[in-house]
C-alpha cells in the first residue's frame, strides 16, 4: 500500500500538495505502478468527457480536458519539459543572467498545442484514448528509467537504482495486454512507438549531458503522452 501511494504521490498533484513526499527510493520501489496512476489519471479524463461532451462544444471540452491533465499533474511534468530544453540552449551568454530562456517555453508550446489539436480530432476514439495515454507515457517513463542508475545524478539515480527488472517487465506486460485489448495491433504499434521514443530520448540526453536528471524524468512523460495522442489520432 505504501508503494501505491507513493507512485500517486510522485506522479499526481498529490504530491505538491501533500505536506510529506515520498523518498527516492520508495519511488524507485513504487515503478510497477506507475501505469497504474496513468490509468487512474486516464479514467478520470473519460469520465469527464462522458459526462461535459453533451453540455461542451468539443472545441472547449478539448482545452478543458487538457488543462484537466495538467491540473491531475500539477504542472510538475511541463516544468521538466521547460528545464530539460532549456537545457539545450547554446551556452553563448550564461554571463548574462538576466537572459530568458526560450527553447523551455517553446517545447511547452509545442506539447500543449499537439495534445489540443490530437484531442480535437479523436472524435469517437476520444475516450478510450484519454483513458490509455496517460498510462502509456508512464510505462514509458519506467522503460526510461531501468537500468540507467549509474548514468543519473543523485536524485535520479536513487530513484532508477530501486527500479527492478521485474517492475519493468510487469509493466510492459500489463500496458501492452490492455492495450492489445482495447485496440488490438494498434496498441502494440504505438507501445513499441514508445518504447523507441524513451530509449533514444535516453540514449541523447545522455550523449548531451552525460548524466539524466530528475527534470528527464518528468519531460519524458509530458512528451510520451503528447506522442502517443499524436498516434491514436493519426492510425
Amino acid at each position: 500500500m505504501q508503494s501505491v501511494i507513493a507512485a500517486f504521490k510522485y506522479l499526481t498533484i498529490w504530491g505538491r500538495l501533500s505536506g510529506s513526499r515520498p523518498t527516492a527510493e520508495s519511488i524507485g520501489r513504487a515503478a510497477v505502478y506507475f501505469p497504474l496512476v496513468g490509468l487512474v489519471l486516464g479514467l478520470v479524463l473519460a469520465l469527464l468527457n462522458h459526462g461535459l461532451s453533451l453540455y461542451l462544444d468539443s472545441e472547449i471540452l478539448t482545452v478543458f480536458l487538457v488543462a484537466v491533465l495538467l491540473a491531475e499533474t500539477g504542472g510538475a511534468h511541463l516544468e521538466g519539459v521547460k528545464k530539460t530544453f532549456d537545457s539545450f540552449e547554446p551556452d553563448l551568454s550564461r554571463a548574462a543572467s538576466s537572459r530568458v530562456n526560450i527553447f523551455g517555453f517553446v517545447a511547452i508550446l509545442f506539447v500543449i498545442l499537439f495534445k489540443l489539436s490530437a484531442v480535437d480530432v479523436l472524435g469517437e476514439k476520444i475516450a478510450l484514448s484519454l483513458l490509455i495515454t496517460p498510462m502509456f507515457a508512464r510505462w514509458a517513463l519506467v522503460l526510461f528509467i531501468y537500468g540507467y542508475h549509474d548514468r543519473c545524478e543523485e536524485r535520479a539515480q536513487r530513484i532508477a537504482a530501486n527500479v527492478r527488472f521485474w517492475h519493468l517487465l510487469t509493466t510492459t506486460i500489463a500496458t501492452l495486454g490492455l492495450a492489445l485489448y482495447l485496440l488490438g495491433r494498434k496498441g502494440l504499434w504505438i507501445g513499441l512507438s514508445l518504447s523507441v521514443l524513451a530509449l533514444l530520448a535516453r540514449t541523447l540526453l545522455h550523449r548531451r549531458h552525460a548524466v539524466l536528471t530528475h527534470d528527464n524524468f518528468d519531460a519524458v512523460v509530458e512528451l510520451s503522452e503528447a506522442f502517443c495522442l499524436v498516434l491514436l489520432a493519426s492510425l
